[in-house]
């Protein structure tokens, strides 16, 4: 895992330059020395709603860069990689992410273990680069409300049953029974890390709910919405 993990670095760090090399090119002060978070798209999703399935359209949809809550973890986890992460930015954004970090933690956002703190430096630099689409970890709990859609995506219990149990070759009482038990699982690490409880909707500019509108309805919603809201900016 190491290495693929060596590869997105990589291959973010080079396409972060070429962004920097055009916008100079084109007198335009790049986005990565701005100092503040460009707009960003954090999904929260219920397990089976399919709710990353959802993320990577919309990332597609606008040309953004998409990033799993599996893969933001093992960056997270990695020391090397996650200091070439930070090292992307310059020294004024990266004081600006310690300073930021340290306001999160005297409010009580999040418990400042180490865990955290890597998970926070990571997320905060996607976000200052842009044009990303993560997924899970609470990371609308660690950005910045004014340039993050944060959204939540949902469906009935019984139609996330019959997703899990058709992907996973699982009995109906089985796939229930891990659909609580990673959603408990979530709900607990939110708790524990930022005090908030993931299901309520003030928390979220957007729930949607991939049972009833189905994912290209809910795909199209949270685009629209983006676009809405950040088109003068982004």
């Amino acid at each position: 895992m190491i290495g693929n993990i060596d590869h997105f670095v990589n291959r973010q760090i080079l396409l972060w330059q070429e962004e920097r090399r055009i916008a100079e090119r084109k007198g335009l002060e790049a986005r990565s020395d701005q100092g503040a978070q460009q707009p960003t798209i954090c999904i929260s999703r219920q397990y089976g709603a399919r709710g990353a399935e959802m993320g990577r359209l919309v990332a597609e949809r606008l040309g953004f860069r998409f990033y799993s809550q599996e893969l933001i973890h093992d960056v997270a986890e990695q020391a090397h990689v996650r200091t070439q992460l930070v090292e992307s930015l310059d020294e004024r954004v990266r004081d600006g992410i310690s300073e930021w970090m340290s306001g999160l933690i005297k409010r009580g956002v999040f418990e400042p273990s180490d865990y955290l703190r890597n998970l926070s430096k990571v997320v905060l630099t996607l976000a200052r680069h842009g044009k990303g689409v993560i997924v899970g970890r609470g990371a609308h709990f660690l950005l910045d409300a004014q340039s993050t859609l944060r959204v939540r995506v949902t469906a009935p219990l019984e139609v996330r049953v019959a997703r899990i149990a058709g992907r996973d070759g699982l009995s109906d009482d089985a796939a229930r029974t891990k659909i609580l038990r990673i959603d408990g699982e979530r709900v607990a690490f939110n708790k524990q890390h930022y005090g908030a409880d993931i299901g309520d909707p003030a928390h979220y500019d957007l729930v949607v709910n991939t049972g009833t509108l189905g994912l290209e309805a809910a795909t199209s919603s949270v685009a629209w919405a983006f676009q809405t809201r950040f088109a003068p900016i982004a």
